[in-house]
């Protein structure tokens, strides 16, 4: 499957905002919010194009380390990947990984020393095989939550 990635434009923020409301219908996460195409003109957002059509998108945000951590020193500068997303129909294309490459490396041009996120879904399963056995990235922590009566 060709599938290019690229940097999106402006225009392209509306596309980007129906997809990221195919992501919240898709219930596969508690409290997911679709995103608007407002809040995607203002970032640096990677899409996944195939045949004309994006499938998918990603973004993330810099940001520097305040206190030294077990994974990083205080000072350095991570990547944060805030949300990556691949319509149903494209997924096992291996398109979110090239997602989190380009991501990975537009870190690592900016000076980046870790990416980090928190991520969430009901199949945890899966989205540890992706990010761990795929991606390569280290389990820190689980944050879990019950509601109680």
């Amino acid at each position: 499957m060709e599938v290019e990635i690229m940097l999106a434009t402006k225009p392209e923020s509306a596309e980007i905002e129906k997809l990221s409301q195919k992501f919240a219908d898709e219930k596969c996460c508690n409290n997911i919010i679709a995103d608007t195409k407002e809040f995607f003109a203002e970032r640096n957002v990677f899409v996944a194009i195939c045949k004309n059509q994006i499938v998918g998108y990603c973004y993330g945000d810099i940001g520097e380390e305040k206190n030294k951590r077990s994974f990083a020193e205080a000072g350095d500068k991570y990547y944060e990947l805030e949300e990556i997303y691949v319509l149903p129909e494209f997924r096992s294309n291996k398109i979110g990984k090239k997602l989190y490459d380009v991501c990975e490396a537009y870190a690592l041009k900016e000076g980046c020393k870790t990416i980090r996120l928190n991520a969430v879904s009901k199949n945890y399963q899966q989205l540890l095989k992706f990010y761990i056995d795929d991606l390569g990235m280290d389990f820190i922590s689980a944050f879990l939550v019950k509601k109680i009566k």
